[in-house]
Formats: C-alpha cells, structure tokens, sequence
C-alpha cells in the first residue's frame, strides 16, 4: 500500500512540474515570437540580367 501511495504522488509531482515548465515555455515563446517578424521580399526587375551576345537559353534535347 505504501509504494502505491509513492508511486501516486512521484506521478502527481512530475505532472505538476510537466504543467509549470509547459506553462514557463509558452509564455517564454510569446515574447520570444512577439519581436519578430517575418521577412519582407521585394521584386528585383532587373534579374535575371540579359546575356551576352545575344545568348539563348533553350533545351538542348537532339541537339548533336
């Protein structure tokens, strides 16, 4: 009877640590993710640049 009464308590602790540190976490993760924003893109109109020469890109399928 005694050691299911250990064993009932260690696990009612180890969920009441589980229960704080998740608690701990995400209030953590909130201001940690508060601050930060995630990149702005802007379109480049001068890429990809011409090529020289009057270059071509195409496929190259048969060409022998």
């Amino acid at each position: 009877m005694k050691r299911n009464l250990c064993i009932g308590l260690l696990f009612v602790v180890v969920l009441a640590l589980l229960l704080a540190a998740s608690s701990i976490l995400q209030k953590r993760a909130a201001v940690e993710a508060a601050g930060v924003q995630a990149p702005r893109f802007e379109v480049d109109p001068l890429w990809p640049k011409p090529l020289p020469n009057h270059w071509l890109l195409g496929q190259t399928i048969g060409v022998s």
